[in-house]
């Protein structure tokens, strides 16, 4: 289906919306006023209690946990909470809520809250948490961080475990794996093959492209994938260089440029493969066709935690006076520098070449920093699956050592 025929569907869709919604309205008030009516009829009825609502009794959990209480008939004048024996805090009004520092530790967990009323009256409520056993299945998953250290230009390899520490939304996280560029990889090797390419700069581009592949390990794979305003070519996964060129001899360079949209089926293409997962980009980085918004694609490849490189086929300033059917001169220079910027907050980098015959050597100084990269992995000791952002910041106990990697990731 084109994109076109799609949004022609969504607006129909949202015509129709609203006739739904006045629908729904009639027993949606019913409801609320059946809500309204029942605190009414229970006053003076219901024994005085309290609920624990957060956190959930039963359930393991560390770390800070945000403790809330509802009462119900009763108008607590003071809440009491506290943790295994301790009073953890006092409040005196509503909201019920207080967050407790409970530590890391893999231990039981008991709450306690009592209310008191005016008159004396005394509530009280207990939730345990258990601790974690080792047959207890928790949705933690593995973050996992490609750092690239460099010091004055050049890579330092000899770092040790111990010295890198990682923090993750301000808070200090335990690593629990450490490698140093033995993780495989798996690439997307895309290749712009706009009319701009044509010729020379193509055979270029597929020799630089061939020089990656023949310096692949054993459980490496990479696929080639050619593109102009469309899919022009494409290889199956593979780790035999040879193949991934196979057939593509006969291929012309024609057409223009969709590089946001061709890296968005990049990311989708790595989505489900092992290994570290790499797009390279060898284009110039001026979109024409692309129906996709390079501030689209950035969020999916924060998403995909996927390594971006750009190889820029370019000595020109971002700033082009080019123009499109889609978008001005403005809005060309503001999309060349959201490609940059997503390949900054994947961990990856730009490498600018000036003649395509340097292609060759841009894909081998790609490959060689893959070798090189320190791979760390860590479980969150904060998950909530809600889909917020969390900034990670690297430190490394060696002067003079600048690290690259992603930025954060989203809790989803």
């Amino acid at each position: 289906m084109s994109p076109r025929r799609s949004s022609r569907r969504l607006r129909r869709v949202r015509q129709a919306v609203p006739g739904l919604v006045r629908l729904a309205r009639i027993p949606l008030l019913t409801l609320l006023l059946l809500g309204m009516l029942a605190p009414a009829a229970a006053v003076g009825q219901a024994p005085p209690a309290l609920a624990i609502v957060s956190p959930v009794a039963g359930v393991p959990a560390f770390g800070a946990i945000e403790v809330v209480v509802e009462p119900s008939g009763i108008s607590p004048r003071r809440m009491e909470f506290w943790f295994n024996g301790i009073k953890a805090g006092e409040l005196t009004r509503p909201p019920w809520k207080l967050t407790i520092d409970t530590g890391e530790e893999n231990i039981e967990r008991r709450f306690r809250v009592v209310a008191t009323a005016a008159g004396g009256q005394r509530v009280e409520m207990e939730a345990m948490l258990p601790e974690i056993h080792v047959d207890d299945e928790l949705d933690l998953p593995l973050q996992q961080l490609y750092i690239t250290a460099t010091s004055a230009g050049a890579t330092v390899d000899d770092l040790p475990r111990d010295g890198f520490k990682v923090f993750d939304s301000g808070r200090r996280q335990q690593l629990v794996t450490f490698e140093h560029g033995d993780v495989p990889l798996t690439a997307v090797l895309l290749i712009d093959s706009s009319l701009s390419m044509a010729g020379a700069p193509l055979r270029a581009a597929l020799a630089g492209a061939h020089s990656f592949a023949s310096g692949m390990a054993e459980l490496d794979e990479a696929m080639l994938l050619l593109f102009a305003d469309r899919v022009a070519a494409h290889t199956a996964w593979s780790d035999d260089p040879d193949e991934l060129l196979s057939g593509l001899e006969g291929v012309e360079a024609r057409g223009g440029s969709a590089v946001n949209d061709h890296l968005f089926l990049a990311l989708q293409l790595l989505e489900k493969r092992q290994g570290r997962r790499v797009v390279i980009l060898l284009s110039d980085g001026v979109d024409v066709e692309s129906l996709l918004h390079a501030a689209e694609v950035h969020e999916i490849a924060v998403r995909s935690q996927a390594l971006v490189y750009w190889i820029r086929a370019s000595a020109e300033p971002f700033d082009l006076l080019v123009r499109s059917a889609w978008r001005n001169v403005v809005e060309h220079s503001t999309e060349i520098r959201q490609l940059d910027a997503t390949v900054a907050a994947s961990g990856g980098r730009r490498i600018d070449i000036q003649r395509f015959e340097d292609a060759a050597d841009a894909f081998q100084q790609i490959l060689t920093e893959l070798r090189e990269q320190y791979v760390l992995g860590f479980y969150p000791d904060r998950v909530r699956h809600n889909g917020t952002w969390h900034p990670l910041r690297i430190e490394v106990d060696a002067k003079g050592v600048e690290l690259r990697t992603r930025d954060g990731y989203f809790d989803d």
